[in-house]
């Protein structure tokens, strides 16, 4: 078991959702900590708390853009930020549906289930590999917030 994977389980058993995870992982990568920020990340959990697409998935599009996205009026879209955001939808939704059953957390895990800590965490670390991996093929470093990044 490598460190991501036990450090996946440790903020699983603090009670974090997927999509909270990812986040948490995106922040200690870069050494910063956001309360609201994990907090707001909730929201994707479940599937928006409906079943809907898998809060991985709705979670790594949320850490990407927390590198290449624009955050207000000073700042500018990074060029590569869709197409960051098509090579992993396109990731997702190809393995998904073999690896895991689908792409929505109903087809995932049944309705009224718990979390399933060996699926979703696999799909936590396949998710959080594929965002480190379209990180560095678009010249991204995960340990540099965007506010420090010069393109």
């Amino acid at each position: 078991m490598d460190d991501t994977v036990l450090h996946i389980m440790q903020l699983g058993s603090q009670g974090l959702c997927c999509s909270q995870i990812l986040m948490q992982l995106a922040l200690d990568d870069m050494g910063e900590e956001n309360v609201a920020l994990v907090r707001s990340m909730s929201g994707l959990c479940n599937g928006l708390g409906a079943g809907e697409v898998c809060g991985a998935a709705s979670g790594a599009a949320c850490v990407i853009a927390l590198y290449a996205a624009k955050g207000d009026g000073s700042e500018e879209e990074s060029p590569q930020y869709k197409l960051m955001l098509a090579d992993f939808t396109a990731w997702f939704t190809g393995a998904a549906p073999d690896r895991w059953g689908g792409i929505r957390c109903d087809e995932i895990i049944p309705s009224g289930a718990a979390m399933e800590i060996r699926k979703c965490g696999d799909i936590m670390s396949a998710s959080r590999n594929k965002i480190l991996e379209i990180l560095a093929a678009y010249g991204f470093d995960p340990s540099m917030p965007k506010e420090q990044r010069h393109e």
